[in-house]
């Protein structure tokens, strides 16, 4: 290390100039206040971001409620329960169609409300089943029904699947 003697006119001159000084003492203070600023914008983003995910979460809650809410109605004890308060009745009689051969299979014959049994609300008992449906006159059309089925002539009564296999189950 090596030491220099220079004259007082020379130590002046290089002196640190007091406008330098003030120039970086304002600047590390912009910057502490520029970190200050962004770290109060994290930190509000953070709880507007928090409150977005719990809002996300009690609108999964409600669409889930409204899904099983669905999921009742759409049940086949409750479709069954509708259709008895609109009037219709369950035809034992069931027969086959098939629209590509333009054939009916079985014989069709008008349902008799006096001897069908009518299905209740919830046959199974389920938790799940908790909302049945409602209906009312408004919701009822009002037009006339033929009652009856005309039976198509065909030439038998046999069901003919068009690969000739037995379908396999859709759940395998």
């Amino acid at each position: 290390m090596a030491v220099f003697m220079v004259s007082q006119s020379e130590a002046k001159r290089l002196r640190p100039n007091l406008m330098a000084g003030v120039i970086f003492i304002a600047g590390i203070i912009g910057v502490y206040i520029a970190i200050l600023v962004l770290n109060m914008v994290l930190t509000q983003d953070a709880y507007h971001l928090r409150e977005l995910k719990i809002q996300q979460r009690n609108l999964a809650t409600q669409v889930q409620i409204i899904q099983e809410e669905v999921d009742s109605l759409g049940s086949p004890q409750n479709l069954a329960d509708a259709a008895n308060r609109l009037g219709m009745v369950a035809n034992p009689a069931s027969v086959l169609l098939d629209i590509e051969k333009d054939k009916v299979f079985g014989s069709p014959k008008p349902a008799d409300p006096s001897k069908v049994t009518l299905a209740s609300g919830n046959l199974v008992p389920n938790s799940v089943m908790g909302t049945t449906s409602e209906f009312s006159a408004a919701t009822v059309a009002s037009t006339e029904v033929d009652e009856g089925v005309a039976p198509l002539v065909s030439g038998g009564s046999e069901v003919v699947l068009a690969s000739g296999l037995i379908p396999a189950s859709p759940t395998r």
